[in-house]
């Protein structure tokens, strides 16, 4: 007989054999014991957890000779040939294949026939998601009102792109992650019946890979017996699965909290000489980095007990952090895992991040200074009060530069020496924006820019089209300024449907939400620059200029000490 793989021998076959989906098995057993079973079922949830499991399972109770029944005898012939998929009244369909309208077309025409063997024809949808609109629109029908001798039982892991007129007409059954103590007990459990030897340790680190799918996990064992020799350790595990082990994480975490970087690094370079991969070293650090702060801030978590084991020892290094340390020390890591999607450098990302981590007591220090700074500045209302005097000193400038006879007393410029006015139309909020802006938050902008822009292209490459004309020229604390040189490429990025991609594409890179504010160039720079109108067709300095560049030296120093110099332009 040729090899069958772990996960298809071990498949359960009667409702007392499904792990981890009591509340599922109850309720169907239920329904078959009071013939009170529906005609459409949905079964979702994460992949490896049952589902298509259950429906075969449910299939064969409806079917067998001793039945319909809460449990299938598996002696029987239907019960048999079910398990085996050669009776021809169970269909298992895969959606994503088979996907189209006139696929469900032909679904639909072939129930109208009575099943041939058995009492209900069963039909088993896999990843019924992937169906298109209009292969849902032609099953709505059907799936609503279908012959009493058939039965839909609809398979996903992603109900939420159902639609809701698919759902309302199934029961539906959510299946959940299988939890680690359930997947241990069930490995070991294979393992006494295939006389492998194999250690706790190996068979948690397993259950840890398999973030509660079982199918996964007997997958990864099937792979693990194949390689070990004899019998089966953490290492071996460690070695296919490419998983950094807990107590190499405990030093690392060891090392951070004593702020020593020259050790971690040197163990994580060894780690890299070994073969694991960087991203996979910093997802394994977030996943201990998680356990740690669980254990400081819930240690009586049942899944947390049993992922540490009893292990005294993460105890006993957890306390050498406090809570907030290590909510500051994951958030360095998140964003470094984040980070590595986006560079082909993921060495240095990880080693950047463990520099940060070694001095978590400098950081704190650090954000100590800045919320003492914050404290000690001066008052909201007097910096607004300072903005709106050089606002006023501004204006009066600009009427003396464009209306040099007015400030003597002499005629006004004729028509013809007046600045025209610009034809560009202003952006909305600009003076606000203009008074609010930060040159850090600016800076910021413009280093993330290039990941903005690489995210709008991954969902919608003709609005990266319209926006890669645009520079980001400024920036507040809830607003992006954003200059073109074409007017086409703004006003096609101002609609509505692109300016909302952006503006949620921002808000997910640069952490909080923020405005699109859209101008073109030449207007950014006549709206940043002090107005020079007038001044080179009289040689002669008149007073009143002579006023106003004494003013003008006064209004520039106040500009620099308010929005800093790489804000300020001067022009002659």
């Amino acid at each position: 007989m040729t090899y069958r793989a772990l996960y298809r021998v071990w498949r359960s076959q009667s409702f007392a054999d499904l792990v981890g989906q009591e509340h599922v098995t109850r309720t169907l057993k239920n329904a078959l014991k009071e013939k009170r079973f529906s005609h459409a079922y949905l079964f979702s949830g994460p992949r490896g957890t049952g589902k298509t499991s259950t429906a075969k399972i449910f299939a064969k109770a409806v079917n067998c000779l001793e039945g319909p029944a809460p449990e299938p005898c598996n002696r029987c012939e239907p019960c048999r040939r079910i398990a085996e998929g050669s009776l021809m009244d169970v269909v298992e369909i895969d959606a994503a294949s088979n996907r189209g309208v006139d696929e469900i077309r032909d679904l639909r025409d072939k129930v109208k026939f009575a099943p041939t063997e058995v009492r209900y024809k069963v039909y088993i949808v896999d990843e019924v998601h992937m169906l298109t609109t209009e292969a849902f629109n032609a099953l709505l029908k059907t799936l609503e009102e279908p012959p009493d001798h058939v039965i839909f039982i609809l398979a996903t892991t992603e109900p939420h792109k159902l639609p809701q007129t698919i759902r309302s007409r199934c029961q539906h059954f959510p299946f959940h992650r299988i939890s680690f103590r359930e997947i241990v007990r069930h490995l070991r459990r294979i393992c006494d019946a295939q006389s492998v030897e194999v250690d706790e340790a190996a068979l948690a680190t397993i259950a840890r890979a398999a973030d509660g799918g079982m199918r996964d996990a007997l997958s990864l064992l099937d792979q693990v017996l194949a390689y070990a020799d004899g019998r089966v350790e953490e290492s071996t595990v460690l070695a296919v699965t490419g998983f950094t082990s807990r107590s190499t994480l405990a030093e690392l975490w060891k090392g951070l909290a004593e702020g020593d970087a020259q050790t971690v690094l040197d163990r994580v370079d060894g780690l890299i000489r070994e073969g694991t991969e960087p991203q996979r070293l910093i997802d394994d650090m977030i996943d201990s980095g998680r356990d740690l702060l669980l254990l400081r801030t819930a240690p009586n978590l049942p899944d947390l007990r049993d992922r540490i084991g009893g292990d005294e020892s993460w105890e006993r290094l957890a306390d050498r952090f406090s809570p907030g340390m290590l909510n500051r020390m994951l958030e360095v890591l998140i964003q470094a895992a984040q980070k590595m999607k986006w560079t082909p450098h993921a060495r240095v990302v990880l080693e950047m991040a463990v520099v940060e981590l070694c001095h978590p007591a400098a950081a704190e220090q650090a954000a100590a200074r800045e919320m003492a700074r914050a404290e000690a500045a001066p008052p909201t209302e007097a910096l607004g009060e300072r903005i709106r005097l050089l606002e006023r000193k501004i204006k009066e400038l600009e009427k003396a530069a464009f209306h040099p006879g007015s400030a003597s007393g002499g005629a006004a410029a004729p028509p013809s020496e007046r600045p025209a006015p610009s034809s560009g139309r202003q952006p909305a909020g600009e003076g606000k924006s203009f008074r609010d802006i930060d040159p850090k938050r600016t800076e910021e902008v413009r280093r993330h820019w290039p990941e903005v822009l690489a995210r709008v292209k991954e969902q919608k490459i003709t609005v990266h089209a319209w926006l890669i004309d645009g520079e980001p020229v400024a920036a507040t604390q809830d607003a992006v300024i954003v200059a073109f040189k074409n007017s086409i490429h703004r006003e096609t990025t101002e609609k509505e449907s692109h300016k909302s991609l952006i503006e949620k594409v921002m808000a997910e890179v640069l952490g909080s939400p923020l405005r699109l504010i859209t101008v073109m160039r030449d207007e950014w720079q006549e709206f940043g620059d002090q107005p020079s109108g007038g001044r080179e067709e009289e040689s002669a300095p008149s007073p009143s200029k002579k006023e106003g560049s004494a003013e003008g030296e006064d209004m520039v120093r106040q500009a620099v000490e308010i929005f800093g110099k790489d804000l300020v332009e001067i022009t002659d």
